[in-house]
């Protein structure tokens, strides 16, 4: 009999509704401040990382050895058999490689990593489909062959109001950041299909950019297409609710939908203001 547990990092922002779910294990990124480190959602919420970046921009780094060590020995001592995970982007993170190393070495259960190329609520929504097909009963080998589906039918982009954030932790450069904020552009970032960030627009303001995303998700979907569709935020609430709204009024409805603050280590980098959204063909 197969039981099967769904592990994800936090940088997935997996929905608070499934972190609560039995068989879903979640490894905490490191967010650094020069004098401490916090685990991600264990000891440091996203809203004490944004209401501290004006006084320190942290860095952020994988989950540690032992937290993994800790994880994979809570699995095994709740009797789950096999492990499906789920790992943002490794071309942004070295947290799939490293887990891989721990999954690898691990005699007691048999597990599938996957590194789903995806960031944030993108990766979040493949661990909802990963562990909606574990509550319907499919085999491992369907799980496994589903996500690698999933993983090939995804889009994520955000849209940011400065380009600060992302200058402050190297992602961009000194100069493009000052002529962003000179012509108040707010750029519109997605994943390559190789996993890193790339700016597909940039967007004369918030609203142009909550339109643009708009269309972007109506390129990507077709009539009768399943989807599931996640809207992030950073610390704006009122922001992420009106891209929701703006998407249901053009009848972009998911079979489950989602609406939630990002993390802090996405928020890290970004900074507060930002609106996303995430759609995974299922």
């Amino acid at each position: 009999m197969e039981k099967i547990a769904v592990l994800v990092d936090s940088c997935c922002d997996l929905p608070e509704e499934y972190l609560e779910k039995p068989g879903i294990y979640e490894l905490p990124m490191q967010i650094a401040y020069h004098d401490k480190t916090y685990l991600d959602r264990v000891d440091i919420s996203a809203k004490e990382v944004y209401d501290n970046l004006p006084v320190e921009i942290p860095k952020t780094s994988l989950p540690s050895g032992e937290s993994i060590q800790k994880a994979l020995d809570e699995i095994a001592a709740a009797g789950y058999t096999h492990v499906i995970s789920i790992s943002v982007s490794s071309g942004l993170s070295g947290t799939f490689n490293f887990l891989k190393v721990f999954l690898d070495d691990d005699d007691r259960f048999i597990s599938e990593g996957f590194d789903t190329k995806q960031v944030a609520i993108a990766s979040g929504l493949i661990a909802v489909g990963a562990k909606n097909d574990v509550d319907d009963g499919k085999s491992f080998a369907e799980i496994v062959e589903h996500v690698k589906k999933m993983i090939d039918n995804t889009i994520v982009y955000f849209c940011i109001p400065t380009l600060t954030y992302l200058r402050a932790g190297g992602r961009i450069s000194a100069v493009a950041s000052t002529v962003g904020g000179m012509l108040k552009l707010a750029p519109i970032i997605t994943c390559k299909a190789d996993g890193s960030y790339t700016i597909a627009a940039k967007a004369r303001g918030m609203k142009k950019g909550k339109k643009l995303m708009l269309s972007y998700a109506q390129e990507f979907l077709n009539d009768g297409d399943k989807y599931l569709l996640a809207v992030g935020h950073g610390a704006d609430e009122a922001g992420g609710q009106s891209m929701f709204d703006l998407l249901h009024e053009n009848n972009i409805k998911g079979q489950q939908e989602f609406l939630g603050q990002v993390g802090p280590a996405l928020g890290v980098h970004t900074g507060p203001g930002l609106i996303g959204i995430g759609v995974v063909k299922i």
